[in-house]
């Protein structure tokens, strides 16, 4: 899928339209360093919103076109207004093959308006905004499974954001999960991976279990629960001696038979009624820390994390709210999952203290014909004694089966993790096989850029804090680490490389690829990336300063936009 063209539109009046070719598309700046020194900044004529438009039309948020990236609060209120007050419409087309104007075309039009107002279409149907992902990863990849998403597919080929922009395959940050990272991986090896939702599905359940199991054991361990009950056996055992011992006329000997029945029943029941309070305590308990961690504003663990990574990290540009989002939605997940079952205890408890009261009532029933017997208060203290430790036994007794079932929950976790890792890894032929596929690119691509190999690695390895391992890519070069601007080749190389690689092995690919902050990569480097391009079956599309274009690299054919402080991308 090639980018076509890109329309900004203004209720029916066309304010400029791009229009993509294969090979290299330079948006260039053509602001003089003599006009001032903030013209690097990338929002003062327009040169990133390109991307950012894109971006924008394949399921990115709008902030992004007028919000500054490190300080959320700085808004180019000027574009901001523009945009709404205008009504302004972006118009992003993709086509299979360019060179044929007969094949699939996908046509995305979104504006900047809420409600009624708002306009978000794929080939003129109208689609919702949690449905785009989903609807265009069916589209363009004909892919529907959960994972990965079409947000974390085009992470890849969209790099205008900090964690893509410094990292050649984590392109999802810090914050992508273990299993999401594999299974990206793995989608872009062309290796089929159907247990990938279970897996990670999995891996939910067992941060549950292990939270829960944490939480019963934080006051009493399994030794301390079975030596309790070991006590309150032998008490019992105790009472019952004396109960059976305990000498009354014949005459009661129904009534004291069926006194103990009922009192039978309620010790099951007071047992039943601890096991799911227990229960619903936990689950409440669970949500209520669950709750504690939605971020909220700047007194978020979250915003003093991502206040102390600015400071480590100056240029990082990852959004602030776009991580709250992404942590609140997670809890969210989390706290559905934990509560489901609340509805079903409570009505269990209901019934269960009614069947209570009900015993409770025959039970006093029988008491009031005992009490006619002259020895039935001595042998009520003994029933109401063993009443108590009959409770306090169903309170230890659940904790202890909360605990052995929460520990069976875990080992069979465990077990179908391990199943599933060991059919994971018994793909690992045909995953090296497509890893040294690739490097057979991406090793040429950087020799000729660099007079070294990079390549890529595939392992199959354990994660920090968990016991289930996942395959994760590394990418090595003979001399060690990169700096900056060979870096940002490196990046360049892999993504050109992974184009052909994808050809290759017919793989489902974005077949464009862009770039921002370009202009740290030497003249060489740019010009050897250009013939790359050109020899690959793809679009490189780069804002660039025009002090940064290499001479032999400055022509027509090159260019898809020029803008200046004359010609701005609004033309505002």
């Amino acid at each position: 899928m090639f980018l076509k063209s890109l329309t900004i539109e203004s209720e029916g009046h066309t304010i400029r339209k791009i229009n993509f070719h294969k090979g290299i598309n330079f948006i260039v700046d053509e602001t003089k360093s003599s006009e001032g020194s903030d013209k690097q900044s990338g929002n003062n004529i327009g040169k990133t919103t390109v991307i950012r438009l894109i971006n924008f039309c394949l399921g990115g948020s709008d902030k992004g076109i007028y919000q500054s990236k490190e300080f959320k609060n700085n808004l180019n209120e000027e574009v901001k207004a523009f945009l709404i007050n205008n009504s302004v419409v972006i118009t992003l087309r993709l086509r299979d093959d360019l060179d044929d104007p007969f094949s699939r075309q996908i046509e995305i039009r979104r504006n900047f308006l809420s409600n009624s107002k708002k306009i978000l279409e794929i080939n003129e149907k109208t689609v919702k905004v949690k449905d785009l992902d989903s609807e265009l990863k069916k589209l363009i990849f004909g892919y529907e499974e959960d994972k990965p998403t079409f947000k974390q597919l085009k992470a890849k080929n969209i790099r205008d954001e900090a964690e893509r922009l410094e990292n050649t395959v984590r392109v999802l940050g810090n914050f992508g999960k273990a299993e999401e990272y594999e299974a990206l991986y793995l989608f872009w090896l062309g290796v089929n991976y159907p247990s990938a939702e279970k897996k990670r599905s999995l891996l939910e359940e067992k941060r549950i279990e292990d939270t829960l199991y944490k939480r019963l054991i934080s006051d009493n361990s399994e030794s301390k629960i079975q030596q309790f009950l070991n006590i309150v056996e032998r008490d019992i055992e105790q009472l019952e001696r004396k109960k059976y011992n305990f000498n009354i006329n014949e005459d009661y000997e129904s009534d004291l038979e069926s006194l103990n029945e009922v009192r039978a029943r309620l010790n099951l029941l007071y047992a039943k009624q601890s096991q799911l309070s227990l229960r619903k305590e936990l689950i409440e308990e669970s949500k209520i820390e669950l709750e504690r961690d939605i971020a909220n504003g700047e007194i978020s663990q979250i915003a003093e994390l991502y206040s102390q990574a600015k400071v480590i990290i100056p240029s990082l540009q990852k959004s602030y709210e776009d991580i709250v989002a992404f942590h609140n939605q997670m809890i969210s997940e989390k706290i559905h999952y934990v509560t489901e079952e609340l509805p079903s205890l409570q009505e269990q408890l209901i019934k269960t203290v009614s069947d209570i009261q009900l015993n409770l009532s025959k039970e006093q029933q029988f008491v009031d014909s005992l009490q006619k017997a002259d020895a039935v208060d001595e042998l009520q203290v003994i029933i109401t004694e063993l009443n108590g430790m009959y409770e306090q036994k169903g309170r230890l007794e659940e904790k202890s089966e909360q605990l052995q079932k929460t520990k069976a929950t875990l080992s069979k976790i465990e077990k179908d993790l391990s199943v599933i890792d060991a059919s994971i890894f018994s793909l690992n032929d045909i995953i090296q096989e497509r890893v040294s596929s690739f490097n057979g690119f991406f090793s040429d691509i950087s020799q000729r850029l660099y007079g070294e190999k990079f390549a890529m690695s595939a392992t199959f390895e354990k994660a920090r804090n968990s016991e289930s391992s996942f395959y994760k890519l590394y990418i090595d070069s003979l001399n060690g680490q990169t700096g900056t601007g060979k870096k940002k080749g490196e990046i360049a190389a892999f993504d050109i490389a992974y184009v052909k690689f994808s050809d290759k092995e017919h793989i489902p690919n974005l077949h464009f690829i862009l770039h921002d902050q370009m202009e740290v990569v030497d003249d060489n480097q740019i010009i050897g990336l250009v013939r790359e391009v050109i020899d690959a079956n793809c679009q490189f599309v780069v804002p660039i300063l025009r002090d940064k274009l290499p001479d032999e690299l400055d022509k027509p054919e090159y260019r898809v936009l020029s803008l200046s402080q004359n010609n701005k991308l609004f033309k505002i």
